[in-house]
């Protein structure tokens, strides 16, 4: 749970601080904000803050993997979304190698590459994710009604996707979005399965 909120919360506080660094590197917040954010964030003065943001953010999402994987029992589904999941955390986890500056001179780095191949798998790996926990979803008596949620974030998150400009930022706050709610449902599952047989 505390995962979205801080990778949020970070993201804000240096884009904030590093305004002037990333339209320097060519950062263009309204037209083309992927081409150098939130990656770009971890090129500035505070660089470090980022790339730890990147790799506590990372393994927060592969541990609320396994957490999911524990917490949904009874659904009939494919069984490997929480795994699909927990390598968006991984990769997520990987975005911490630095990426390459938008206008640099040279061949691209090893880390740039890295952090950039991390980023495709996220997405990718996020994604699917989502297509195969509502499935599983569908199955489980408990998470059913999560299921519709996790089709239409999966749904609109490939829209924004595709879109250009600020629906870059919708993107990313759509998964952080999704996560947040699992993740509370997730705490309060205990409570339901109990209440649940005595209704």
């Amino acid at each position: 749970m505390i995962g979205p909120g801080l990778f949020g919360l970070v993201l804000l506080a240096l884009t904030s601080l590093q305004y002037d660094f990333m339209l320097e590197i060519g950062w263009r917040p309204l037209a083309d904000p992927a081409g150098a954010w939130p990656s770009g964030l971890a090129l500035g003065p505070y660089g470090p803050v980022q790339v730890a943001n990147f790799v506590v953010s990372g393994l927060l999402l592969a541990l609320f993997a396994v957490g999911l994987h524990l917490g949904v029992t009874d659904g009939r589904g494919p069984q490997h979304g929480t795994s699909l999941l927990m390598g968006a955390g991984i990769s997520m986890a990987l975005m911490g190698f630095e990426t390459d500056p938008i206008q640099r001179v040279g061949p691209r780095s090893l880390h740039g590459t890295i952090h950039d191949t991390a980023f495709v798998l996220f997405v990718f790996t996020f994604l699917a994710a989502l297509v195969v926990l509502w499935r599983r979803f569908e199955g489980d008596p408990l998470w059913r009604t999560h299921a519709r949620y996790t089709l239409a974030t999966c749904i609109l998150a490939m829209l924004l996707l595709l879109l250009p400009g600020v629906a870059f930022y919708l993107f990313i706050a759509t998964l952080l979005a999704w996560i947040e709610v699992s993740a509370i449902r997730l705490w309060h599952l205990p409570q339901a399965s109990m209440v649940g047989p005595a209704r």
